[in-house]
């Protein structure tokens, strides 16, 4: 049976079975921020500040203009979050935030930036419009970006923290109109964010394979502001067995890639999407099972040099298409203190002429075991990605304790391997790491 069939054949499964006794809506939906608040008004401060030491446990490939030389540390990291909140008694709230990271073991690597602020206004019980910086998300999966690309993600250190973690806000009004069995989202973003990756030459730079080359590389970021916004949009319905939802968006992809050689120069560019997708979730029992597909047109592939395409036109780095995508996956708590999750996700590209530089089909997947001890405080996760075609994987392990409430302390190692010289984690499968930290909240 082929992976569309089975997927398609796990849909079925999930309509064919007995609604659950939980509502679905009520352990899975996100509210308004306002909804969930007390009903009085005032002001609250908060915040956070989280340290993170990496040591690099072998020698960088001899191969890559990695910046570290050896073994050793590899970063020093502290970042501080504040919040501000205030919300008045007519439902209105109003979010200030500001992020700043330094880096003890790097340089050129502190910032300070707005983070989540906001204000979100209800007008109406099942009326909520928010507006300004914000994490905005509509899909059902842990670890992939799928119909759901709203949002940038921080992968300075790939594979170290789970996709909700490592979402970034970006500017954007967010006009939802909730029910009780169904709503809709209406999105317009007025700025674009690209993925946080490394520095360059760091042991995660994305362009660490062209660092060596004899040109300046330059990214041609999208105008998106105010005035010419990307847009999304959801509408769902709910029941207590589960819920469906539809996707559609018009936006710029988060991923830069090459697309052309011009004087000196390896240009970058980030491709506008249009994105259309469906998802289907069911409870059965002490399962939550997941299924979800995107179509994207206007994705950017790396095109296949070789032979006489190169001679006839070897500027043109990166050939537009399309791709189908589809995700089946499930959520398991019926053991005492444990959770599994496991969400396979298959992608085909499609309406390429010619040979392409990557593979056209790709499937990859995640699995993921949490375990709660004495008595909650310490959380142990084991995390698994691998993907099929390319024979690469990450296996992460990490430990969680809290010391205090407002006190936790973690550990881990992550550990990186690829087949051969041309995949995607050849060139950071010498980065394996150990990593220690801890997050004070106040």
């Amino acid at each position: 049976m082929t992976l569309r069939n089975w997927a398609a054949a796990m849909l079925l499964f999930f309509w064919g079975h007995a609604a659950a006794a939980e509502d679905f809506f009520q352990i899975t939906e996100d509210k308004p921020s306002r909804a969930v608040e007390d009903t009085g008004g005032g002001i609250e401060f908060s915040g956070a500040l989280t340290h993170r030491f990496h040591y690099a446990l072998t020698n960088p490939r001899d191969q890559f203009a990695f910046r570290r030389e050896g073994t050793g540390a590899v970063s020093n990291r502290y970042d501080l979050l504040l919040e501000t909140r205030y919300r008045s008694e007519n439902n209105i709230n109003m979010q200030l935030a500001g992020l700043a990271s330094y880096d003890a073991e790097l340089e050129d690597t502190s910032y300070v930036e707005v983070d989540q602020s906001y204000i979100e206004w209800g007008p109406t019980p099942s009326l909520n419009i928010k507006s300004g910086r914000q994490i905005i998300s509509l899909g059902e999966s842990n670890f992939f970006q799928i119909a759901d690309r709203i949002n940038p993600v921080d992968e300075r250190a790939f594979g170290l923290s789970e996709l909700r973690e490592t979402l970034l806000p970006v500017a954007a009004t967010r006009l939802s109109h909730y029910q009780s069995r169904w709503g809709v989202d209406l999105i317009a973003l007025h700025e674009f964010r690209p993925n946080h990756y490394d520095e360059p030459y760091g042991d995660f730079d994305p362009y660490i394979e062209f660092r060596d080359m004899p040109l300046a590389i330059q990214e041609n970021r999208p105008d998106v502001r105010l005035t010419s916004p990307d847009v999304a949009g959801r509408f769902f319905l709910s029941r207590p067995w589960g819920d469906i939802a539809i996707f559609a968006s018009r936006l710029h992809s988060r991923e830069a890639r090459p697309t052309a050689v011009g004087e000196n120069t390896l240009n970058f560019d980030y491709s506008e999407l249009t994105l259309l997708g469906a998802s289907a979730n069911r409870v059965l029992g002490s399962w939550l099972l997941k299924s979800e597909y995107a179509y994207s047109d206007g994705d950017l592939y790396l095109r296949d040099h070789g032979g006489e395409r190169a001679a006839q036109d070897s500027s043109a780095l990166s050939v537009t298409g399309s791709t189908h995508q589809w995700m089946v996956g499930g959520r398991y708590t019926g053991a005492r203190n444990l959770t599994l999750d496991l969400e396979l996700l298959s992608s085909h590209i499609v309406s390429v002429d010619g040979p392409l530089g990557e593979d056209r089909s790709q499937l990859k997947g995640v699995a993921s075991i949490e375990r709660q001890m004495l008595n909650e405080k310490l959380v142990a996760n084991l995390t698994y990605m691998g993907w099929e075609d390319n024979l690469a994987s990450m296996v992460r392990v990490r430990l969680d304790y809290a010391l205090q409430d407002d006190v936790v302390l973690f550990a881990g190692a992550v550990n990186y391997s690829a087949s051969s010289e041309d995949q995607m984690l050849a060139p950071y499968r010498n980065n394996d790491r150990m990593f220690v930290g801890f997050t004070l909240s106040f």
